[in-house]
């Protein structure tokens, strides 16, 4: 008789080490697998290329609908060494203001920007198809759509700081806020100036926690677009500090000149995009860790597999903590209780955590322990169990019904290569009896 773990149902264990380290390696195991080098690259030169067009669209909105002053451009965009390297903004700032009705010159702007910035936000989105395509099918049609709304939202959102920005002054230049600044001097200074270094990667949490939940079409756990992003953004600060500490600039422009902000702006924004493309890959595996671990476990080496990958992976994967949390589905038995017998139905199929099984058919019996499946004949057949399975020692199993079985078997060819190699010997076997 079958002991099952005591517990609630659906009662859970906290997470543990081993699924930590379970998810790293899953992550970087898809990074490499998706290509995801290749990706970061496509996004860093879409984002070369569609950076000036945007900037010049954010300068004809603010400039031409509201009106900003070109000391304000200056100001605001001045101190960015990039697009002080692409643009004069003096001079485009004067001959944008001089403009008085559409021109041809607006709408060569127009279409350059929806033509660069969808290459830009084409490669991001065609990155988070990449690392979900097995579990969210692609739909092309709705790409084109978050494509073209990232582009409005883009520009809208740059637009909206730069106003924010220009509110702000206006407001400082009043008598009251002149008078406060007369009393905490060094407070508003201080909330001025960390202000001007935090809000850009406040943006940009934002952006990749919105890039995170919404366009993989999955609906990831918030909490963990949450953490991703921000671990995104301190990676990204962190890796900024890393490129001022190695990166001598003064070198770079006396060899290349005024390419060397280019050449730096393009290195940060690849970085960049292999830290984001990395947080992605984790935020895939966290939200289909179960189907991704059953996946792995299923094809674990063989005992006497003596590769070095071979023995790394049964050792990393050999014990699943996160299957182990689910308490309804954990099994404790002692030496001698039947699993199933002869004419039972097969709707389950087990894991052995920890003992061995016998395996009683007609004229045989075989012995698998821990690190194997066994019952899956059953699952994938007619239903029917063609042998017993008795415990030879005292066991901890894991039970996982057919739906979940189902699952991996039509989004990992591997596993449903090795499922048929398992049914194929099992017909070979019962010939040969």
């Amino acid at each position: 008789m079958s002991r099952r773990r005591k517990g609630k149902p659906g009662q859970r264990k906290k997470h543990s080490l081993v699924t930590g380290i379970q998810k790293l390696y899953l992550s970087i195991v898809f990074f490499f697998m998706n290509d995801m080098w290749s990706y970061a690259s496509a996004c860093a030169f879409g984002f070369l290329f569609s950076f000036v067009p945007v900037v010049m669209l954010v300068l004809v909105i603010v400039i031409r609908l509201f009106h900003a002053s070109p000391d304000t451009i200056e100001s605001l965009f001045g101190s960015t060494a990039a697009i002080s390297t692409f643009l004069n903004l003096d001079s485009v700032a004067d001959n944008i203001s001089q403009i008085r009705s559409i021109t041809n010159f607006e709408i060569i702007l127009v279409i350059t920007i929806i033509w660069m910035a969808r290459r830009f936000f084409s490669s991001i989105i065609g990155s988070i198809n990449r690392i979900f395509h097995t579990q969210v099918p692609m739909r092309p049609m709705l790409s084109q759509v978050v494509v073209m709304a990232a582009e409005a939202g883009m520009v809208i959102v740059s637009s909206l700081i730069i106003i924010m920005n220009v509110a702000f002054k206006t407001i400082t230049k009043l008598e009251i806020f002149q008078k406060l600044s007369e009393m905490f001097p060094r407070l508003l200074s201080s909330f001025t100036e960390k202000t001007v270094i935090y809000l850009p990667y406040v943006i940009i949490f934002v952006v990749v926690f919105i890039c995170y939940k919404a366009t993989s079409r999955s609906n990831p756990p918030t909490w963990t677009c949450l953490w991703c992003a921000a671990a995104c953004t301190g990676g990204f600060i962190v890796m900024q500090k890393l490129m001022g500490i190695f990166l001598n600039v003064n070198r770079y422009n006396m060899i290349y000149g005024v390419l060397s902000n280019i050449i730096v702006l393009l290195l940060e924004v690849f970085f960049f995009f292999v830290i984001f493309l990395s947080f992605a890959e984790f935020v895939f595996v966290s939200q289909y860790f179960e189907t991704l671990l059953l996946s792995e476990i299923y094809r674990l080496p063989d005992r006497d597999a003596t590769g070095l990958i071979s023995t790394l992976r049964r050792l990393l994967f050999i014990r699943p903590d996160h299957l182990l949390k689910y308490e309804e589905n954990v099994m404790l038995l002692k030496k001698g209780d039947t699993i199933y017998t002869f004419g039972d139905d097969g709707k389950f199929m087990y894991y052995i955590v920890t003992g061995t099984v016998m395996l009683i058919k007609k004229n045989n019996m075989t012995f698998v322990d821990s690190g194997a499946f066994f019952g899956e004949e059953a699952v994938l057949m007619d239903g029917i169990r063609k042998e017993e399975a008795v415990a030879h020692t005292d066991l901890k199993l894991i039970k996982i019904n057919e739906d979940k079985f189902y699952s991996i078997l039509q989004k990992n060819p591997k596993v449903a290569s090795k499922a048929m190699a398992k049914i194929s010997k099992y017909f070979a076997w019962s010939a040969n009896v």
